[in-house]
C-alpha cells in the first residue's frame, strides 16, 4: 500500500423516471440490467406527477403508485423510491429532478434510464443540455431495433443496455384488468395482490 492515495469513488446511481402505472416486472428486470452493465451501485424509481411528453396525466392517483413501488421494491437491497416529483406536483421535468437529487447527493455520479423512444426524442426535453451535462443516459435496447440518435446535443454522453425483448407494458396490464384477464407472471407478487384488492384499473373506460 506504500505511495497509494486511497480515493472515495463516487458512487454510481441510475434515476428511473416514469408513471408506473402500475409498475411491472419489466420495469425491475430493466433496472437489473443496468445495475449490471453499468456496474451502478443503486437505481433510484421516480415516479412522474405528469410527463410533459405525454398528453394524459397517469390514471392512479400518485399515493397508489407509490404504494405500488413501494411493494415492488421490497427486498430489493439496491432498489430505491424517491417521492421528489410527486411532492413537487405540475409537470414532471428531468432536469428539476435531477438539480434537485445533484444537490442531495454531491458525490454521485448520476445516470438516467430511458428507452429507445424516448432517447430519440430527447432534442424536445426541457432544458435538454443542461441536463446533457449532467447525467449520463443509459438507453434499454431492443433485440433488433434500429437505434436512431437524437439530433445534435452538447455533451451528450450515453450507454447502451442490452436486453432481452420484454413485451410487457404498464397500458397492457391496465387492459387486461378491464377484461377479466390473468396478470400471472406481469407482476411482482405484492403488487398483484394489492391491484386485486384494490380492484384497480377494472373499471376504466
Amino acid at each position: 500500500m506504500k505511495g497509494l492515495v486511497n480515493k472515495k469513488r463516487l458512487r454510481r446511481c441510475a434515476l428511473y423516471g416514469g408513471s408506473f402505472d402500475p409498475v411491472h416486472r419489466a420495469h425491475l428486470q430493466v433496472a437489473r440490467y443496468a445495475l449490471e452493465q453499468a456496474q451502478l451501485d443503486r437505481v433510484v424509481f421516480i415516479p412522474a406527477a405528469q410527463s410533459p411528453l405525454k398528453a394524459h396525466a397517469p390514471l392512479t392517483d400518485a399515493a397508489v403508485r407509490l404504494q405500488m413501488l413501494s411493494l415492488a421494491l421490497q427486498g430489493e437491497a439496491r432498489f430505491e423510491l424517491d417521492e421528489s416529483e410527486v411532492e413537487r406536483g405540475g409537470l414532471s421535468y428531468t432536469i428539476d429532478t435531477v438539480r434537485h437529487f445533484s444537490a442531495g447527493h454531491p458525490d454521485t455520479e448520476l445516470y438516467w434510464i430511458v428507452g429507445a423512444d424516448q432517447f430519440e426524442q430527447l432534442d424536445r426535453w426541457y432544458q435538454i443540455e443542461e441536463l446533457a451535462e449532467r447525467v449520463t443516459f443509459l438507453v434499454l435496447a431492443r433485440a433488433g431495433s434500429h437505434l436512431d440518435s437524437p439530433a445534435m446535443i452538447p455533451n451528450l454522453r450515453y450507454q447502451m443496455i442490452k436486453a432481452p425483448l420484454m413485451g410487457d407494458s404498464s397500458s397492457e396490464i391496465r387492459q387486461r384488468c378491464r377484461e377479466g384477464r390473468s396478470l400471472q407472471g406481469l407482476l411482482p407478487d405484492a403488487v398483484q395482490a394489492f391491484i386485486s384488492e384494490q380492484e384497480l384499473y377494472s373499471n376504466l373506460q
